[in-house]
């Protein structure tokens, strides 16, 4: 069994001490509060001081313990290592998190790198579309095609329109296979398809009835969808035609939106992966994420679950509307998130937090009568901010408040330093939104916001250098 030994400050062991017995870990825990009031405070070469000065005395260590620091400590672990023989880990900024750090699930443990090359090895193609690429200039188009790559998309699909040809649409595959892409075409326009296929174009979308004969001119494969308005026997009838002429196709039997049939939609999927277990399905999840008033980060984590399970081979999507940004992102980790977890053969849990943008994997779990006692051994005026479920609590040495509003606890302190008054109003504000939407807040920390926060931290350098 591991030997956990945790340091912390004086200020924060009795707080730590109840965690770790109320957690009731399968683990030998041991936590030990060095000389210095806050934890964050101590720097690793005071930490490795103090160990050393104390191991000679009344302390002593077998070398198998794993010591655990602050989060918020700085400098390298080596002179902690050096002065106990002991190996040394960084644990999370908040003492709260330490049970699920001590079990491993705060920070998911890394694949090793034969796990991470199977994970990249994609179980379906991304397609993404680039709606009415009819009307726009090569150079937007071929903007989207890379962004759309470097978000994770194998395939980018151009759009067409339904009555007008795509007068540039040669010239748009020529350019974009040059560079590298493959290329799939959206469209119902016969003269559009042939000109796709002169350019060279992977996949076409999408045949039926009414236009299946172009399948034999076709040098790629060929979506087949039913006819408007009818069940799978279309669809059943056109793939024996395509069987019989030896031509190669996916199927697509459409997947309506919510409230709209996608139960049965996807129970149609699953009728046709067992009807014939060798042949290529695509899955358009457009109609669902684009089509529903709610985040698109959990939606794509479940339709790619299920795709994963119905071993779908294709899979496409847009990013038309505001509320669908990102989407191909999503995707694209959600198939590394699912890809992992079948991989292991577990659920997709405690593997990757980058989907919870909204939500958090933990939350604040710190009580106002811990926070009570935390207080009592503060001897300094510096305000420490915290969050639980129902409040937002400020105090120092003297005072302590909660309360649910940034503006009202704030204007409960006397702050005459314009910066400091800036930096708590900050906070408070912070904790105020983490308290909102149920975020874990720790002070001085930035709230987590999952992948997007590549994006917040490029948006915040856009706006220092704008300036």
């Amino acid at each position: 069994m591991e030997k956990f030994l945790l340091i912390t400050g004086t200020i924060a062991y009795l707080a730590l001490a109840k965690l770790i017995e109320k957690s009731r870990l399968d683990l030998q825990v041991e936590v030990r509060a060095l000389k210095c009031t806050v934890a964050a405070l101590m720097t690793t070469d005071f930490i490795a001081h103090k160990l050393n000065d104390e191991l000679s005395d009344e302390f002593s260590l077998s070398g198998e313990e794993i010591i655990v620091i602050p989060g918020l400590c700085k400098g390298s672990l080596e002179p902690i290592a050096r002065a106990t023989g002991c190996l040394v880990r960084r644990g999370p900024k908040d003492l709260k998190d330490l049970p699920s750090f001590l079990k491993g699930e705060h920070s998911p443990k890394p694949s090793s790198p034969e796990q991470e090359q199977v994970e990249k090895t994609p179980s379906f193609q991304i397609l993404a579309e680039i709606v009415d690429a009819h009307e726009m200039s090569l150079s937007q188009i071929m903007v989207m095609a890379h962004y759309y790559r470097e978000n994770g998309a194998d395939i980018i699909d151009i759009g067409g329109d339904v009555a007008q040809s795509f007068s540039h649409l040669r010239e748009v595959i020529g350019t974009l296979k040059s560079e590298g892409f493959k290329v799939s075409i959206d469209s119902l326009l016969e003269e559009d398809i042939r000109t796709a296929n002169r350019a060279g174009v992977d996949l076409v979308l999408s045949l039926n009835s009414h236009n299946l004969e172009l399948a034999k001119i076709l040098d790629c494969p060929a979506v087949l969808i039913p006819d408007d308005g009818e069940d799978l026997n279309s669809l059943y009838r056109n793939l024996e035609t395509l069987t019989k002429w030896n031509t190669p196709f996916v199927i697509d039997p459409i997947l309506p939106p919510l409230t709209m049939g996608l139960t049965e939609g996807i129970v149609r999927y699953r009728q046709l992966r067992r009807e014939f277990p060798e042949c290529s399905l695509l899955m358009g999840l457009g109609n669902v994420t684009e089509l529903v008033d709610a985040d698109s980060t959990g939606i794509n984590a479940l339709m790619v679950g299920i795709a994963a399970e119905l071993k779908i081979n294709y899979l496409l999507t847009t990013e038309v509307s505001h509320r669908a940004r990102g989407v191909v992102r999503e995707m694209s980790m959600a198939r590394r998130l699912m890809n992992r977890a079948m991989l292991e053969g577990r659920i997709p849990k405690h593997m990757d937090y980058s989907l919870l943008t909204i939500k958090d994997p933990f939350g604040n779990s710190f009580e106002a009568s811990e926070l009570r006692e935390m207080q009592e051994a503060i001897k300094d005026k510096n305000y420490r901010i915290f969050v639980d479920d129902r409040s937002i609590y400020i105090f120092n040495n003297v005072q302590f408040f909660a309360g649910t509003s940034a503006e009202e606890l704030f204007s409960r302190l006397c702050i005459k330093d314009s910066a400091h008054a800036f930096y708590l109003g900050r906070e408070l504000g912070k904790a105020e939104l983490a308290l909102q939407l149920g975020k874990k807040y720790v002070q001085d920390d930035s709230l987590r916001w999952g992948y997007l926060e590549k994006y917040i931290s490029m948006k915040k350098q856009e706006t220092i250098e704008g300036n």
